[in-house]
């Protein structure tokens, strides 16, 4: 309708005023509203519970207030059983509704205390996994001489990240870090740098200068996008994009962190398919298989648990696991480095020597134009799956969000990152309903997550030297299994098999072409499919038989019969269209509704 309305005004229009005669009005007094769920209650409504509620609660209101169902407009009245729960005209009388779960509790008998301890919580859970997004990040051999401090900068990223959402953010409660959407497209974008720059006789200080200031700077210009986009709520171009190439483009991010997650538990690069082949050596797939199965028990855990307190304490339990493992078979830290399930040691990176790494004068500036079209596509990819985090987080809550100023606070949050030499990220949607659903709404969560990154930042130990590497790959390896069990196995029952084709189509094309043919390869066949699939098909109208099933008053609804629903001349008539509606198709179909309606 909205479509159709910009493009065809008086067919928007038609269709506007027709919605409108059909949404009845809401009563005006409390006692006709109560009578109402009297009168639902009494004629043997499957609602019985909810009706004797309602009840209660418009009993209570004082005489004169009027209660109207949300949705409503004024018309005609009525009682929906779909149009709850009720919201008062008066601001003053909504307090006296009980909180519901979605109702914000910013004061409570919060402390200090708590708000520390799910800040941990939360850390907890983000900071193996970004050590795996630098890993995904940095793939190319060039970087593994760099690797210590380049999480960290991945980890400084996410500090910049979430003090944006600090201070911009609309939700108290928000948690963002650098995230998986954009993964992909630094990562090509890092290889295409160092692989230039290699085959034309360049050092590793030049590829890690180069890179270190392109991601960045790519990162910036998404952020200024992201904000213009918002500004001026052009959102809507994002969705031009087809969801079954976004799909397909998600779930090759989750094979792409399966097989980052397996290159970390082995310590070899895996780039290409035939990389798998390194499990086939015995040592390598010893060294894989407790990361598979770690990945398995979180992938279980985040889906079936119905505590939140699981996953975290699970991810403890790992790492501490084989802490116990190695003191019980009495062998060392040093003896299982040798072997290869942590780290080899490494220097220690103080965190000023991390923006020493930088050097302006080794940068390739040429290579700007061949990132260009990568950076097009994690334009697209990063918008989209940001609208995706900001509706899940507004589905949960039960309460709109403002999409549009949502995605400025994620581009001031990447233009700053960018900035400061960091990287795409967003709103983190799990840790985020995590922490809304704590209760805790308050800022002080997201200021002690950003103290923590900065401790592990200026820290001098490196993690990956006495972390076990399977437990790092497992944070990958598990994000690798949700989003293929998304975007390939439980997507396949909401959308239409043509376009699950398309789904697996990009996915494929993707592996084998590359990410940037694959998307448009994936566009291409979608618009196919849609030219397709809809012009052999006619749009049709036709009148069917369909009545109001509001309850009213005895006089209100004899004149509802007798001139509405009149058999010789009625003046509500239900019209169905089916079929596509097209410019041309719809010059018609506009003709046969005047037609219909005289």
């Amino acid at each position: 309708i909205t479509s159709s309305h910009k493009i065809f005004p008086r067919f928007g229009k038609l269709l506007r005023y027709a919605i409108m005669a059909s949404q009845p009005q809401t009563y005006g007094s409390t006692q006709q509203t109560s009578n109402v769920f009297r009168s639902l209650h009494s004629s043997g409504s499957q609602n019985n519970e909810r009706v004797r509620a309602l009840r209660g609660v418009v009993d209570e209101m004082p005489e004169g207030r009027s209660a109207s169902l949300s949705g409503a407009t004024r018309g005609a009245p009525q009682c929906n059983y779909s149009e709850l729960p009720l919201s008062w005209n008066d601001r003053e009388e909504k307090e006296k509704i009980p909180a519901s779960k979605y109702s914000a509790n910013k004061g409570g008998n919060h402390t200090m205390f708590h708000y520390l301890v799910y800040a941990i919580i939360n850390v907890i859970i983000a900071v193996p996994g970004l050590y795996g997004y630098a890993s995904v990040i940095f793939n190319h051999p060039a970087f593994s001489s760099h690797m210590n401090a380049l999480a960290k900068l991945v980890i400084f990223s996410s500090f910049v990240h979430q003090l944006g959402f600090v201070i911009f953010s609309s939700l108290d409660f928000a948690i963002g870090t650098v995230q998986d959407a954009g993964l992909i497209f630094l990562s090509a974008m890092s290889n295409v740098i160092a692989n230039n720059i290699l085959d034309a006789g360049g050092t590793i200080d030049e590829v890690v200068s180069t890179t270190l200031v392109l991601l960045p700077l790519g990162t910036a210009t998404l952020g200024l996008v992201l904000i213009f986009l918002g500004k001026f709520r052009l959102l809507d171009i994002v969705s031009y994009l087809p969801m079954p190439v976004i799909g397909g483009y998600l779930a090759f991010i989750g094979y792409f962190c399966l097989e980052a997650g397996v290159a970390l538990c082995i310590s070899k690069s895996m780039t290409t398919f035939s990389d798998w082949k390194y499990l086939f050596d015995l040592h390598s797939l010893l060294l894989a298989t407790p990361g598979l199965l770690s990945a398995l028990v979180l992938t279980i855990i985040s889906r079936k648990a119905t505590s939140d307190a699981v996953l975290p304490i699970a991810m403890v339990l790992i790492p501490t696991v084989f802490y116990v493992v190695l003191f019980v078979c009495g062998v060392t830290l040093e003896d299982a480095r040798e072997v290869g399930w942590v780290g080899k040691e490494a220097p220690p990176v103080p965190v000023q020597d991390l923006f020493h790494l930088v050097d302006f004068g080794l940068v390739h500036w040429g290579l700007i134009s061949k990132c260009v079209g990568t950076w097009v596509g994690m334009v697209f990819v990063v918008s989209f799956a940001s609208c995706l985090d900001i509706a899940a987080v507004s589905m949960d809550m039960g309460e709109a969000l403002d999409t549009n100023k949502e995605m400025v606070t994620v581009g001031t949050s990447n233009f700053m990152s960018g900035c400061l030499f960091g990287f795409t990220g967003s709103y983190i949607f799990s840790q985020t309903i995590f922490t809304y659903r704590t209760g805790c709404h308050s800022r002080y969560i997201g200021i002690f997550i950003m103290a923590a990154y900065l401790c592990v930042c200026a820290s001098t130990i490196n993690v990956l030297q006495i972390a076990p590497l399977f437990f790092l790959g497992a944070t990958l390896i598990f994000i690798g299994y949700d989003l293929l069990w998304e975007w390939l196995i439980d997507i396949r029952s909401k959308i239409f098999l043509s376009e699950y084709f398309i789904l697996l189509t990009t996915f494929v094309a993707i592996q084998i072409i590359g990410m940037d043919f694959g998307i448009l390869f994936g566009v291409v066949v979608a618009l196919v499919e849609h030219v397709a699939s809809t012009t052999h098909r006619e749009s049709t109208l036709e009148r069917v038989t369909k009545r109001s099933r509001s309850v009213y008053p005895t006089d209100d609804w004899n004149i509802l019969q007798s001139y509405g629903y009149n058999m010789d001349d009625p003046k509500i008539v239900t019209l169905e269209v089916k079929g596509p509606v097209f410019f041309g198709s719809s010059q018609k179909l506009l003709q046969d509704i005047t037609d219909e309606i005289g």
